[in-house]
């Protein structure tokens, strides 16, 4: 129990240190500071692990904390859905498809580049830089054989600077589509508390219980029914669910209170998670690996830069949204930018989750491929020796 306790204290320590980072860059005017204040902050701490701040092996902080923060991000965008905008990804399906396509093709070649330039093998090589996440591409490795330390580290890189750049640039190329006031204590206390207060009510109170309730619910379906990022999609589709049924049987419009220090607080458990995966036994021995992988991350990024403009170009859709819904970061890294930036969250996060589908569709049957085509290789050179 007391082993328990210190290791929930050491997490929240981390936690709040990582959080004042993100207070840290927020002062300076930027709206995704909460985020990457507290991604850099945490990153620092996991690699250094500073004992004078207490920072040690059990602050490494659980999948529990990230899935908080999935599920109270999941609300925000759930009561700010836009289906709207789903019609344009009806209506240009074709592009949006060949986009995502040629950013699996392109991780491919990002891959090879790996492979050709560093000591590793193929199959690893090409499972490290598939956009489909730092949580499931380990676990093909370990299916298929390839070295799980070395997709963890190119994984985690990738996602690292996916989430660190690509938020800055869009905020520093379009600043006006994010602007929010610049964070400081009064901000996330009690102006907040009092606007709320103005609106508040018994059946405020009575939504927002139906809601957590329906999210949850939509949280159990999303694992059951083995959805990506169930924490962050059921929550969505279950509050979504709530807001479409509810007109069937009552008049009153579906309130949700969840006020915006709890969206901040999801933003720096965002951060802190990713922040925490840096290990620095992870890098170990791969020097050459991690610049490689580091490349290939940059040239992945301004390729999907390129393809995001061509995407809005042709359909009409923000940039922004554009940029983030096929950048390789994961639906709820970018799903969160799109939240801060004030961008098409629901165009993010559909193009985001038929991305991870389809890596995690075809990939293990490239890599199955690509296995079994070694495979006879080595075991022809085999028997050539032997011939010969």
């Amino acid at each position: 129990m007391k082993s328990k306790a210190a290791r929930l204290f050491s997490q929240s320590w981390f936690i709040f240190l990582s959080g004042l980072g993100g207070l840290l860059f927020t002062m300076f005017g930027l709206s995704i500071g909460w985020m990457i204040g507290s991604l850099i902050v945490a990153c620092l701490l996991t690699y250094f692990q500073p004992k004078t701040l207490g920072i040690n092996e059990k602050s490494k902080l659980g999948k529990n904390w990230f899935q908080l923060a999935q599920f109270l991000l999941g609300i925000e965008l759930g009561k700010n859905l836009n289906l709207s905008v789903m019609n344009v990804l009806y209506d240009h399906w074709l592009i949006v498809a060949i986009v995502l396509l040629f950013s699996i093709i392109f991780s491919f070649g990002t891959g090879f580049l790996l492979y050709r330039f560093s000591k590793t093998d193929l199959l690893t090589s090409f499972l490290a830089t598939s956009p489909g996440g730092v949580a499931s591409m380990p676990v093909i490795a370990e299916e298929v054989g390839a070295n799980i330390g070395i997709v963890s580290a190119v994984q985690a890189i990738r996602v690292f600077f996916v989430v660190s750049i690509i938020p800055v640039i869009l905020f520093l190329m379009v600043p006006q589509s994010g602007q929010q006031p610049v964070a400081s204590i009064e901000n996330v206390g009690n102006d907040q508390f009092v606007q709320v207060a103005a609106n508040f009510s018994t059946f405020t109170i009575i939504w927002t219980v139906c809601g957590l309730v329906f999210a949850f619910f939509g949280v159990l379906v999303g694992k059951r029914i083995k959805l990506p990022a169930p924490w962050l999609l059921g929550t969505l589709l279950g509050v979504l669910l709530l807001e479409t049924i509810s007109p069937m049987f009552f008049n009153e419009h579906v309130v949700i209170w969840w006020p915006h220090f709890l969206v901040i607080f999801g933003q720096i458990l965002i951060g802190a998670s990713i922040g925490a995966k840096f290990r620095k036994s992870m890098f170990v021995g791969i020097k050459q690996i991690v610049i490689v992988g580091t490349i290939g991350t940059i040239l992945l990024i301004a390729a999907m830069f390129l393809c995001a403009y061509i995407v809005s170009a042709i359909t009409g859709i923000q940039f922004i949204a554009s940029v983030l819904a096929f950048a390789p970061g994961g639906v709820v890294e970018m799903a969160t930018v799109s939240m801060i930036l004030d961008s098409e969250s629901t165009f993010v996060v559909a193009v985001q989750t038929l991305r991870i589908i389809l890596v995690i569709l075809f990939v293990p049957l490239f890599i199955k491929f690509m296995n079994e085509k070694l495979r006879k290789k080595n075991d022809l050179m085999k028997s050539n020796r032997i011939s010969s």
